[in-house]
């Protein structure tokens, strides 16, 4: 029995010692297991990661010009049949320019491609380059670089011109100079001339009186019929008002008086070829034309404001204008009796139109189709006829203005001024008017006289025409004279002295013989030449 359990302890041993390999055993393949699973899971998560960067576009650039694709605009990723992926500019350029028509292939494979066969793309998670702002700024820069050739290209237009001007210039300081010398040569035969005939001066021949109560405003000369007339006062009781003396040219004696306006006469003007037609104007707001032959007021043509000036057309003979004491100017026309034909606003200026000249036509000046002057008190305006219809153009020089005479002669202007804050003396300034711009006129001055510190009285000077030369003859209230200068030496020639203030003046020609006739508020005054 005792060797029986012994052999039962041996058998149960053996089988602990069984039961414990068999333990061991499955420890071992549980953690070899382990190992393997891990390894599985190892090579998965490999896996995935290699798929999550497979699945990203790794390359981002072009193929053909390494630069990265965008999402817009020229570049944006587009790709070809074959797959292979390019920017959308590169492609096709390449298909179009670099290919020939019968062997246009893709720059990668060798596949053939088309230019049709370029499709766009949108790839899985694609960084693009957002190219609006860029594009934007490329077509400023390509704008702008147009803009700078255009300049570039107008710059060497202006340089060239420049350089032309330039020789221009030249070419015409050197005519300067050779008519510079020519003039010296010019002066001293002239001068020799005037010292000649600045020994004939002028002398008071005679004075006549016209009216003892005053009133004397503006007197004109008709050389075809050789009188004179003069703006008076009336001296009759029956009839107040205002009309004109004739003066023969013969004796420079009175003739008759002739009635015309209820106020003052403010200018009196001959038509230049109609020459029986005299044009009067006054405050009572009247311009009247009057045949001085039969004394007949041929027409009368009512204004809403008192007259200061008159004048007629340089461009028209039939056409005359009048100044009105609001700044406005009103057109006419002879051959129309119901009324003006228009009214040329002040531009901006409402003072007085003190003074109108005629203009003839020239083709040199600003007003090559004639035309007339007027001077305001603040502006002087030249006005020629565009399309109908008269266009101020501005002469730039400085007021307060008094008068404006015009010589037919040497197309000269003669514009008086009273003295100013700037200019302490009256002056009267001999100009060409030339042509400027659309607004304004250029005013060559060719000589500006000063005339005293003093000018209360609007008196009007005179141009006088004698052999070789032209005179300027003018008041001055500072001293009490007539002055008269030379437009070929600039220089005063003769000094007339007068015991009341003249208010105008004008030249008469008899048989060759030169006058010179002042006028102040009652006499008439006859200077002769010689």
């Amino acid at each position: 029995m005792e060797g029986a359990e012994e052999d039962r302890s041996e058998e149960s041993d053996n089988n602990d010692i069984a039961d414990n390999n068999d333990n061991a055993d499955n420890n071992v393949e549980t953690e070899v297991q382990a190992d393997e699973i891990k390894d599985d899971e190892s090579k998965a998560k490999k896996a995935k990661e290699t798929l999550d960067e497979s699945d990203v576009d790794s390359d981002q650039s072009c193929p053909i010009c390494m630069d990265l694709w965008t999402s817009s605009g020229e570049h944006r990723l587009c790709c070809l049949r074959c797959g292979h992926l390019f920017g959308y500019n590169c492609i096709l350029r390449w298909l179009q320019t670099s290919c020939t028509s019968g062997n246009r292939r893709c720059p990668q494979c060798n596949r053939k491609a088309a230019a049709k066969d370029i499709r766009m793309l949108y790839a899985k998670k694609l960084t693009s380059i957002d190219t609006a702002e860029l594009d934007k700024l490329k077509k400023q820069l390509n704008s702008v670089t147009a803009e700078k050739n255009h300049i570039e290209m107008e710059l060497s237009k202006y340089a060239l011109r420049q350089k032309l001007f330039e020789q221009q210039v030249s070419s015409m300081r050197n005519r300067i100079s050779e008519l510079e010398n020519q003039q010296s040569e010019i002066s001293v035969h002239s001068c020799q001339n005037i010292s000649k005939h600045m020994t004939k001066k002028f002398h008071l021949d005679r004075s006549i009186e016209i009216c003892k109560d005053g009133g004397c405003r503006v007197l004109d000369y008709n050389p075809w019929y050789g009188f004179l007339v003069v703006s008076q006062k009336s001296t009759s009781s029956l009839f107040s008002g205002y009309g004109i003396k004739k003066i023969d040219s013969d004796k420079f004696q009175p003739r008759q008086f002739i009635f015309l306006h209820s106020q003052a006469i403010r200018d009196v003007t001959f038509n230049s070829s109609q020459q029986s037609i005299l044009l009067s104007v006054g405050f009572d707001k009247c311009a009247k034309l009057m045949d001085i032959q039969n004394h007949i007021i041929m027409h009368t043509y009512q204004t809403d404001f008192p007259l200061w000036s008159c004048c007629w057309s340089g461009d028209n003979p039939n056409i005359f204008l009048a100044g009105a004491q609001n700044g406005s100017i009103t057109q006419f026309d002879i051959r129309h009796t119901s009324g003006p034909i228009e009214t040329l606003d002040s531009p901006g200026d409402r003072s007085p139109v003190v003074s109108l000249a005629s203009v003839p036509p020239n083709a040199g000046s600003a007003i090559s189709r004639g035309g007339f002057i007027a001077c305001r008190l603040s502006t002087c305006y030249a006005y020629e006829q565009k399309e109908s219809k008269y266009i101020p153009k501005q002469i730039f020089l400085e007021g307060p203005f008094v008068s404006v005479c015009y010589d037919e002669k040497n197309n000269h202007a003669l514009i008086s001024s009273r003295p100013n804050a700037r200019q302490p003396h009256a002056r009267h300034v001999v100009c060409t008017i030339e042509k400027g711009n659309e607004e304004s006129t250029i005013c060559n001055v060719v000589h500006t006289f000063h005339a005293g510190n003093s000018q209360q009285l609007l008196s009007r000077p005179c141009y006088i025409n004698i052999e070789n030369d032209t005179l300027i003859a003018a008041h001055q209230e500072s001293t009490s004279c007539i002055s008269l200068w030379s437009m070929s030496t600039g220089k005063q020639v003769n000094n007339l002295p007068v015991s009341d203030p003249v208010v105008d003046m004008c030249t008469i020609d008899v048989n060759s013989h030169l006058f010179l006739a002042t006028l102040s508020a009652k006499k008439v005054r006859i200077y002769s030449h010689g």
